[in-house]
């Protein structure tokens, strides 16, 4: 029994010792006591007293709503297609939508309540509105599914996107990415343009999805590049042409302490680079300081303040810096995103695999075969943990069945043949059998919480959870309880011998957010190609430390890809807090970033390229030491009579920070916001394409978001079944999504009973009772 009021409790005291106290001074004993706990039973009926009740949805004929998306993007499909399956599910709803943006999840939101299922017919891209994901987790949570048809594009289509910086420096490589998107086998030519000028020229059918292109830009200012593709065969031609502005600023100042070598000849390309053998007196002027392999000197203290204050620093290594240099427990070191001292790295995140040992997986897989489901489960661990996404991670092993209990402690994944070795020694022990989830999930909790890292949760079981004699449905019940409440990612994977057969485990995601996910024997997991594995063998059998990128979601790393191994580095730790980018394959810190106060501060934990790192500054992978500068640069122009903005896209929102002693003028229809002194927000709406200008900053708005994406999603299908819904063919839609709607609206939930009428009946009875009593005696006497 639950209360909805708990705090009216503690009113029943209070009452309780008032009734006493009366009572002690009254000869009409028998009406104080009746009448304080009449009151009492009032109190606690107000308190709201209710008990859960789980109990089975089962919907015999499922609504179900058909989706149309019939929007500007969806031209190269067949249209026909829901009203088609309409006509072949009976008693459906079928919706429309149209218009130039494609609001997807809205609309997943807007007929939830009228449905129990929902099919999208649809490309499965959405460019405004609430997220996809976000409306699939809230159809889930309100226990409706969602499904979807796989839909092939019957015209061919081509598109074109320039990504990069909007500010480039004067003289200066200017890296930018051309993006080229299709549908179908598209021939014709690719043409960029720099102020007109034609610098690059290629065909389509060479470029697959993308490719890198640099300039360097003569004047300052706003300058145009342009990209045009003239497909031999296409439908739609507004999005064959991509415009982008980019804002030249004069060479920011630079200061290099340190030797001349490949990191001078890179910097100096780049900046209005001044070298130094000590720190100057003033630093002012300079947007960056870089340290090249320098001893720890006292002066080297005012770097701290000088970063807090706004200015950038980059560190670079050797055998004089860091640990070999004296910066440990520093003043300077205070600004750096490392501690100058060994790491035993372990991984920024902690997955615990808890695996089902119970005497069900002693059964064979499948009539006539040895291997068993307890094989498959420990062959599927050993893949997961060979998956290159745990890469930096450390992993531990739980078993349940009877009892759990560590088979593993979490370590780092480089140590993966202890594990493995764990793992393959699993048997299922003899003696009482039970399939105790809830214990395990209980055990693996606890290890998490003592890590106090992010955390994932892999479950292995062939999900056979069924009630008992004795425990009911108590297994079931508490693992969906602990699943709820744990500060983690969970994946259910339930092993079988043939697709659909019996198990729990998709049942228990869709009660806790959890993923589930299939594995039919004798499948696999993570799928690697021969290439991927020969790529992999020589990467590990190659001398030296061969450097991996950790984190492309930072501008150091998004957008630069690295083909380096070094001969040595220097041993750091990241502080809390600072992003690790570029790391070894063990883990090991090398490009470590953070903000340091206004400024920003980077580590380069291997040294100029005169000794240990010399492939990382030729011409393939120097990108990478310019971007680390430029962002510890960051915006080279003053503070004041700033713009900035990214490319705009025709009738959607478009975002320009300007900072400004007075609110700057813009057009009718701009909403102006004021989110700092000197510091505004303005939001546009561009209706066509062209080039806006806010002073002389000027912003590229091209084609409208929804000829951007085009084809079928390739991500739908992995976001629609982690949701517990399924992608079909038009024909398996027609034939069995009323079938697969029924099943899946066979949910367990769990419902509130209020039970306040209990407390309520009981005061009505005593207090007829004490009332007829009292008139007996009356009567009597």
């Amino acid at each position: 029994m639950y209360l909805q009021r708990p705090e009216l409790l503690w009113l029943v005291p209070a009452v309780l010792a008032a009734g006493l106290l009366y009572t002690k001074r009254t000869p009409r004993k028998l009406l104080v006591i009746t009448r304080t706990l009449v009151v009492c039973l009032i109190i606690i009926a107000l308190a709201n007293p209710y008990t859960v009740t789980t109990h089975t949805k089962d919907v015999s004929r499922p609504r179900i709503t058909i989706l149309s998306d019939q929007t500007a993007s969806m031209e190269i499909f067949d249209l026909k297609v829901a009203e088609r399956l309409s006509g072949r599910i009976q008693d459906s709803q079928l919706r429309y939508f149209s218009g130039e943006s494609t609001p997807l999840g809205d609309r997943i939101i807007q007929y939830m309540p009228q449905a129990d299922s929902i099919l999208l017919v649809s490309d499965g891209y959405s460019n405004s509105g609430r997220p996809l994901r976000d409306a699939l987790l809230l159809a889930r949570s309100s226990n409706v599914s969602v499904f979807a048809v796989e839909m092939k594009p019957e015209a061919k289509e081509a598109g074109i996107e320039i990504s990069g910086s909007n500010i480039a420096v004067l003289d200066g490589d200017y890296p930018f990415k051309i993006v080229i998107r299709k549908s179908g086998s598209i021939s014709g030519d690719l043409v960029v343009y720099a102020d007109d000028l034609e610098i690059f020229r290629s065909s389509l059918e060479s470029i697959n999805e993308s490719l890198r292109i640099s300039h360097r830009f003569r004047s300052t200012g706003t300058h145009m590049l342009r990209a045009e593709i003239h497909p031999d065969e296409d439908h739609f031609e507004s999005n064959n042409r991509y415009t982008k502005a980019v804002y030249v600023v004069p060479k920011p100042r630079v200061l290099l302490l340190g030797r001349s070598s490949p990191l001078m000849d890179v910097l100096g390309d780049l900046f209005d680079l001044s070298t130094a053998d000590a720190l100057p007196q003033s630093l002012s002027g300079y947007k960056a300081v870089v340290l090249d392999n320098i001893k720890y000197d006292p002066e080297l203290d005012r770097l701290k303040d000088y970063v807090a204050g706004g200015g950038g620093l980059v560190v670079v290594g050797g055998p004089d810096a860091y640990e070999l240099g004296g910066y440990y427990s520093t003043v300077f070191e205070r600004a750096l995103p490392v501690v100058s001292s060994p790491s035993l790295f372990e991984g920024g995140k902690v997955m615990i695999m808890v695996m089902d040992i119970s005497g069900s997986t002693m059964a064979p897989m499948r009539i006539g075969e040895s291997t068993t489901y307890l094989d498959y489960e420990k062959s599927l661990a050993i893949e997961l943990l060979r998956s290159p996404e745990l890469r930096d991670a450390r992993v531990g092993v739980v078993v349940f069945g009877t009892k759990p209990y560590v088979v593993s402690q979490p370590v780092p994944v480089r140590n993966r043949g202890v594990i493995e070795e764990s793992i393959k020694s699993l048997q299922t022990p003899i003696g009482k059998d039970e399939t105790n989830l809830d214990e395990g999930l209980r055990l693996a909790w606890k290890i998490i919480n003592e890590s106090r890292a992010e955390a994932d949760i892999v479950v292995i079981s062939d999900g056979r959870i069924e009630p008992d004699k004795v425990k009911g449905d108590r297994v079931f019940l508490n693992s969906v309880d602990i699943l709820r409440k744990m500060n983690a990612t969970v994946t259910l994977i339930q092993v079988q011998s043939y697709a659909g057969s019996a198990g729990r485990f998709q049942e228990m995601a869709s009660l806790t957010g959890a993923t589930f996910r299939p594995a039919v024997y004798p499948s696999s997991l993570t799928v690697r190609t021969p290439e991927i594995e020969r790529e992999h063998e020589v990467a590990e059998n190659v001398s030296g430390y061969t450097l991996v990128i950790t984190d492309e979601n930072h501008y150091i790393t998004g957008d630069i890809e690295i083909n380096a191994t070094i001969s040595g580095f220097n041993d750091v730790t990241p502080k809390p807090g600072a992003q690790r980018l570029v790391a070894l394959t063990d883990g090991k810190p090398i490009v470590t970033a953070m903000r340091y106060g206004l400024g920003r501060s980077v580590s380069l934990a291997t040294d100029d390229g005169s000794a240990w790192a010399q492939p990382l500054y030729a011409e393939d992978n120097s990108m990478l030491i310019s971007s680390m500068v430029n962002w510890a640069v960051g915006d080279p122009r003053p503070e004041k009579e700033r713009v900035e903005s990214g490319d705009g896209w025709a009738g959607s929102p478009l975002e320009i920070y300007v900072s400004s002693e007075s609110p700057p003028r813009i057009g009718a229809g701009a909403r102006i916001e004021s989110t700092a002194p000197g510091r505004y927000t303005v939001t546009i709406v561009p209706e066509s394409e062209g080039v806006y200008y806010v002073n002389d900053y000027g912003i590229a708005v091209n084609y409208p978001l929804e000829y951007r994406e085009f084809g079928f999603n390739p991500e739908l299908r992995g976001l629609i079944e982690a949701n517990g819904g399924k992608i079909f063919t038009e024909e398996e839609a027609g034939r069995s999504i009323v079938e697969e709607a029924r099943r899946a609206s066979e949910r367990l939930v769990q419902e509130r009973a209020s039970i306040s009428w209990q407390p309520l009946l009981a005061a009505l009875v005593l207090f007829l009772l004490e009332v007829t009593i009292r008139r007996l005696r009356e009567i009597r006497g």
